[in-house]
């Protein structure tokens, strides 16, 4: 995913290859307005099509993501500020500080995300699809920028934006590539 930029250096052209990000894809909304399950679905439509999907999601909470006493707990009490945990089929990598969406998504382009899926982070640029269960819910619209669509428990029309149900979810995931593959040609 590499797109060519030319660049001037000492009067001479020079090819410099630029990493183009993957399209990216947010998924926001209030606790339980089933974010995860319509991101899970999302999943599986997108692996049908070979496309190798990254997700990224944020927790507001901090949780802790590992149990206490394993060993990579315990390297990362002693102090080490990068543990990387590799098995023979999968790997995972822990760092001790928050990084930028934006540099989450481009390190999930050099794995080799051809789309990603972002859940939370509401206040980001990216197109977005909100998640609605209850009609007050609504009002979230007002802070978001980028909103493409909505996807909702209970039925009803928005003036601007199209409203998918909760329960069509193939017909969101049709959606999502469309809007992805349109906003991918305009670049």
């Amino acid at each position: 995913m590499l797109q060519g930029m030319k660049s001037i250096n000492k009067g001479k052209e020079v090819q410099v290859a630029v990493p183009q990000l993957p399209p990216i894809i947010q998924i926001v909304g209030y606790a339980n307005t089933g974010k995860t399950t319509l991101i899970t679905e999302l999943i599986r439509c997108f692996q049908q099509l070979d496309r190798r999907v990254g997700v990224i999601k944020r927790d507001g909470h901090d949780h802790e993501w590992e149990r206490e006493g394993t060993d990579t707990w315990r390297f990362r009490e002693a102090g080490a500020p990068l543990v990387a945990l590799q098995s023979s089929s999968k790997t995972a990598w822990f760092e001790q500080q928050s990084l930028s969406l934006s540099d989450l998504v481009w390190r999930m382009g050099q794995a080799g995300a051809d789309l990603i899926i972002v859940e939370g982070f509401k206040t980001a640029a990216y197109p977005k699809l909100l998640l609605v269960r209850a009609p007050q819910q609504l009002a979230l619209l007002d802070q978001l920028t980028a909103c493409r669509a909505i996807v909702s428990w209970f039925p009803f029309q928005h003036p601007v934006l199209p409203v998918f149900s909760i329960d069509d979810q193939k017909r969101v995931a049709s959606f999502v590539e469309a809007l992805l593959l349109s906003d991918a040609e305009r670049k």
